[in-house]
């Protein structure tokens, strides 16, 4: 990001105008809550992905005793 030719860091934000800091720090927030969000996504999906995982491992599980049971009767 760089406002004019210049890339803002912490060490020359001091020097933009007030209205142009706030406008900077703005577009950072929104970066970065854009960001969390893409993150919190995949998390998600991830999470849901372990979760019908771990399900259907039970259901197979499930089914090999059940099978076993039937066997021996």
């Amino acid at each position: 990001m760089a406002y004019g030719s210049t890339k803002i860091t912490r060490f020359n934000m001091h020097q933009l105008a007030p209205y142009e800091r706030m406008q900077y720090q703005r577009e950072r927030r929104a970066a970065a809550a854009e960001i969390a969000q893409k993150q919190a996504n995949m998390a998600n999906s991830f999470a849901s992905i372990q979760s019908s995982n771990a399900v259907e491992m039970g259901n197979l599980v499930s089914k090999v005793a059940m099978n076993r049971i039937y066997k021996k009767a």
